[in-house]
């Protein structure tokens, strides 16, 4: 599991940033995205926003918007893959906000659903993805993969 190297070429090539800004995966995007040689040419920074708190205070998230639809919501993953994007002016923000087993009872959404955000200057987006409820390292490498895969066909 890594960047492509396609995609890393076209980082360099271009002088685009990626930041990060993870949840439910607790910092492994950017432990894979800089567990590359030369990974400091295209990425800058990596933010673990896993409570509401730290997302409401490193992100800017409005406590209405995770009032509203939940942390666990592409609203609020593409609040924080622009936000991330806006506050550290990387090129592309990449967020993940998700149920990981064993799952949260207070949540309507099955364990396993995963959103991932991505942002440029010129758009955000969201991808939604339903994981299988196997272990928790298995659920956060999964997310992991199926972000680098949405990032890399959509930059």
């Amino acid at each position: 599991m890594k960047l492509d190297n396609q995609t890393k070429q076209i980082l360099i090539e271009k002088n685009w940033t990626i930041a990060t800004a993870e949840s439910c995966t607790g910092g492994l995007l950017a432990h894979i995205i800089t567990n590359s040689a030369g990974s400091s040419d295209y990425f800058s920074y990596g933010f673990i926003t896993y409570s509401d708190e730290a997302k409401i205070k490193e992100l800017n998230i409005p406590k209405e918007i995770i009032e509203k639809y939940t942390s666990y919501s592409k609203e609020v993953a593409e609040f924080m893959a622009e936000s991330v994007r806006k506050k550290t002016k990387a090129t592309f923000g990449i967020a993940i906000t998700g149920i990981a087993p064993p799952g949260d009872p207070n949540s309507s959404l099955p364990i396993g659903t995963v959103f991932v955000g991505i942002s440029s200057a010129e758009h955000t987006t969201h991808f939604e993805f339903q994981l299988n409820k196997h272990s928790r390292i298995w659920f956060k490498k999964k997310a992991v993969k199926h972000a680098l895969k949405a990032f890399s066909k959509n930059q």
